[in-house]
């Protein structure tokens, strides 16, 4: 028996080692449940009539401070300051009512975990004026605002806060906001 207590205790302390490492997000194609930030966004015309707009200006993906604070040009401390991973951005291009050409745009930022994208939310940095409840919630976490000529939507759901854009004044744009914010919601598990 003395003879196998090495082993054993090889065995012991790298097995469960291994199986702490032997998943990770590119194991998404074998484990449903293992996503990406990227897979939460809609895919082309997923949502009917609205396309992704390519290039830098149409998208972008920050995995550090660094990149994160290039990308969104100030402000990045809010989602720093509460235990950011990464981040990753999507411009769509559509129709609202008979208006072509508007442009959404959605954020979404993984915190980590549920209470730090709470945080990113409740954050006094962070408040919208105005705010309302949108009529159809994609979260308990849900806030909408409209400025001049625009609706803008966050929330939190899972380690996920989200942000939301639409630049049309358009009363429609809101019911199209929450058309996205609900097809993102639902993909997070």
């Amino acid at each position: 028996m003395k003879r196998w207590t090495p082993v054993i205790m090889v065995l012991f302390f790298t097995i469960p080692l291994f199986l702490m490492t032997a998943c990770d997000k590119s194991d998404s194609v074998t484990d449903p449940d293992i996503i990406t930030i990227a897979d939460l966004m809609p895919r082309d015309n997923e949502i009917s009539g609205w396309a992704r707009i390519g290039g830098a200006d149409g998208q972008w993906k920050a995995t550090n401070a660094t990149d994160l604070a290039e990308q969104i040009n100030g402000g990045f401390e809010l989602y720093t300051n509460h235990g950011f991973v990464e981040a990753t951005m999507q411009s769509f291009t559509g129709t609202v009512n008979t208006q072509a050409g508007i442009v959404m745009e959605i954020q979404i930022y993984d915190q980590g975990n549920a209470e730090n994208a709470i945080m990113v939310f409740d954050d006094p940095n962070n408040v919208f004026a105005n705010a309302f409840q949108p009529m159809n919630p994609p979260a308990a976490k849900a806030e909408t605002r409209k400025d001049l000529f625009s609706w803008t939507m966050k929330f939190s759901k899972s380690r996920y806060y989200i942000l939301i854009s639409i630049l049309t004044s358009e009363e429609k744009g809101q019911d199209v906001l929450e058309v996205f914010a609900n097809n993102v919601a639902g993909k997070i598990r």
